[in-house]
């Protein structure tokens, strides 16, 4: 009798442990957003431009996820097992296209009422005044030129005295 009741005790502790262990197991961590073409992270559909087609690379207590943002802008990866990115981790989001790019981080949140992660990340590519590059090239241009007519002009005008 006591063998039955230990069986029966033992049977009953794994039916009870297997949802709790297979919701541990199968439990996943969403981390999500958008890629827009602003230098504000807080993407949206009334602030810059989605990028789509942009290389998006996640890491995650030292794991690694890759994927393509939609037409829309939006990426989204997902650490399964949960333990890979746990609750509270730190992620990192880097994305990339052409020759712009940009990253954002934060920590994860797996809360019952949060679904998943989300992690904005803005990518551009502008350097301080980007006219002023090719405005200081023409002016150099220019000036060189001139100098170079003034230049020769007074050799020649030397050279007929």
């Amino acid at each position: 009798m006591k063998r039955i009741l230990l069986s029966l005790s033992g049977f009953l502790a794994i039916f009870i442990m297997f949802p709790a262990l297979a919701s541990a197991i199968s439990s996943e961590t969403i981390i999500a957003g958008n890629v827009c073409n602003t230098p504000i992270t807080d993407c949206g559909p009334s602030i810059g431009t989605p990028v789509s087609g942009a290389n998006v690379t996640v890491t995650c207590d030292g794991n690694q996820l890759t994927t393509a943002t939609t037409g829309a802008g939006a990426y989204g990866v997902q650490f399964i097992p949960a333990s890979l990115c746990p609750d509270g981790a730190n992620a990192t989001v880097a994305a990339s296209k052409g020759s712009e790019n940009g990253s954002n981080s934060g920590t994860v949140n797996n809360a019952v009422n949060s679904d998943e992660t989300l992690l904005n990340v803005a990518i551009v590519n502008v350097s301080l005044v980007p006219e002023l590059g090719l405005l200081t090239g023409i002016v150099a241009v220019i000036v060189a030129g001139g100098s170079f007519m003034v230049i020769r002009r007074r050799k020649l005008s030397e050279s007929k005295k």
